[in-house]
């Protein structure tokens, strides 16, 4: 059921990132709300279900409006499997996720960049300067706070009692 219910989340975030969200921009940022929704998934829901979700996710984005297939869908499985990660041992919180969501914004721009520049000799990074990037990761880190409550609100996860 979880399975389904983290397909729905991906699938609307999908849809709202592609019809709405990626139209605004506020200083020179645009919003990528399917990043704090990996983040959230990977939380709560650990290394089977976030990170495979964030691929499928990036990889029907990059058939859609990418000539380059993969580099969202890499990004997103590493950010989805670095916090849904056992060997680097994070609190499963809303302060971990926070700072989570903000340097995953910083690290999905900047692995994008280089792939792009590596494949495509297309350097974004002028275009894209500094406050822009803060921008957009402060922003991410605020859709964070909404998704975490939507997650924890309609994932079931098992407690077992003794």
């Amino acid at each position: 059921m979880n399975k389904f219910k983290t397909f729905l989340v991906f699938l609307i975030s999908f849809i709202l990132q592609t019809t709405i969200f990626s139209k605004i921009d506020i200083f020179g940022a645009n919003i990528n709300i399917i990043i704090p929704a990996i983040v959230a998934l990977s939380q709560v829901l650990g290394v089977k279900i976030g990170p495979y979700g964030a691929m499928i996710t990036g990889i029907i984005e990059d058939f859609l409006f990418t000539n380059l297939i993969g580099p969202r869908a890499l990004s997103y499985f590493l950010i989805g499997s670095f916090v849904s990660s056992d060997r680097f041992n994070f609190a499963k919180d809303r302060p971990t996720g926070i700072v989570m969501t903000f340097f995953a914004s910083i690290f999905n721009f900047l692995l994008l960049t280089l792939i792009y520049f590596i494949f495509t000799r297309q350097n974004n990074l002028m275009n894209y300067l500094l406050l822009p990037l803060l921008i957009e990761s402060i922003l991410n880190t605020l859709i964070y706070f909404i998704y975490y409550h939507i997650v924890k609100k309609i994932m079931y996860i098992p407690t077992y009692r003794i």
